[in-house]
């Protein structure tokens, strides 16, 4: 019996400039690549429905920047596969160069959900972070994604920049929150092997504060939380109903299947990623020729369990504590600390214990 897949994930490469922070694969827009993507994406999926019981419930678009393709390309990208049938299709989005065009078309393929990726608002942190756009388009962004009736819209933050304290970072939220997104996500900055960033780091033109950031998430957990966003992982929270479904699924250690160059996949015990470059990637698929697949491992139980408690303790729903047996007393400690609780059943951290979520997990495996 092939194995169900229930959960997807769709990488797009392709962005119009590269930011210094991130490390996912991407490359620069070029018209010959997204052939060669759109191309060995469509065998990709033929393909792996052969392998595969499909049965999309949760899609997400990441990338990359999905709706950097332009609008005939995105029409090619959306109708690969039948992603509109899904309970959550989400897609990530910039807010330059994202308006009514491309939110209608997202919104008449079926998208459910958008991710803007705002990351801030003051000129001078969008500078730092190498991104394009400004107040006026992130607003844009917003109001193209609602006019459209995308129904329900999250925004990303980064917060740790130089001279980010908290009022800096409360401003930040306060703006984020005015324009009354469905959720939010907010991410220490790090600084990733093989980035500029890292290069910054490296010649010390600037280097993280792990303590102010500390600060930052507290401070954005209370004032989140006290305008109607509920934390249901550390880095995200959301008004009731309006929790990604994707990521959730991936959490709780559910299967999902990556599609795209560099897509990583967990299904029936094994993980693997596609491979990174893009036309390698197209070719493997198009011709059947070579490996398609690199870094495959089998997943021992050991790993199995040692991840469920790493994204357990991340999350609102934390962990089952028949499943914790043996560690009671580690477990009355760290309620006493306040960095727990214990309840129905469930052992879950508080905001301060979710800064040492890796301390405790170090503990629990």
């Amino acid at each position: 019996m092939k194995p169900l897949v229930e959960n997807l994930y769709v990488h797009v490469p392709f962005c119009t400039h590269l930011c210094p922070y991130c490390d996912f694969p991407k490359e620069r827009l070029a018209g010959n690549r997204m052939r060669d993507f759109l191309a060995g994406l469509q065998a990709e999926w033929a393909a792996t429905r052969e392998e595969f019981t499909l049965r999309p419930r949760h899609v997400f678009f990441g990338g990359g920047t999905p709706t950097a393709l332009s609008p005939a390309l995105m029409k090619e990208l959306l109708a690969v596969a039948p992603w509109g049938e899904a309970e959550e299709w989400s897609v990530e989005a910039n807010p330059d160069g994202f308006g009514d065009t491309k939110a209608r078309q997202l919104a008449a393929a079926g998208v459910t959900r958008l991710s803007l990726g705002v990351q801030a608002f003051r000129p001078a942190d969008l500078a730092w972070l190498g991104r394009k756009h400004d107040r006026a388009a992130i607003r844009q962004a917003v109001q193209s994604a609602r006019a459209a009736g995308i129904r329900s819209l999250n925004l990303d933050l980064i917060y740790g920049l130089p001279d980010q304290g908290p009022a800096e970072w409360q401003e930040t939220l306060a703006e984020a929150c005015a324009l009354e997104p469905d959720s939010l996500s907010a991410y220490a900055i790090t600084p990733e092997e093989g980035t500029e960033l890292a290069a910054r780091l490296a010649r010390g033109e600037w280097s993280p504060n792990e303590d102010r950031e500390a600060v930052l998430f507290l401070l954005t957990c209370r004032f989140l939380e006290a305008r109607g966003y509920q934390s249901y992982e550390v880095s995200n929270f959301a008004r009731h109903g309006h929790e990604c479904r994707h990521h959730q699924a991936v959490w709780s250690g559910k299967d999902y299947l990556g599609l795209g160059p560099g897509a990583v996949s967990t299904v029936g015990g094994r993980r693997w990623r596609n491979l990174r470059d893009t036309g390698a990637y197209a070719q493997s698929w198009r011709l059947g020729s070579g490996p398609r697949r690199e870094e495959e491992e089998a997943r021992t139980s050991e790993q199995v369990r040692t991840e469920e408690i790493l994204l357990g303790l991340r999350t609102r729903s934390g962990l089952a504590e028949p499943g914790l047996a043996g560690h009671e007393a580690w477990l009355d400690t760290l309620v006493r600390k306040g960095w727990a609780r214990r309840e129905e059943g469930r052992f879950r951290l508080t905001a301060r214990g979710r800064l040492r979520a890796d301390e405790v997990a170090a503990i629990l495996t």
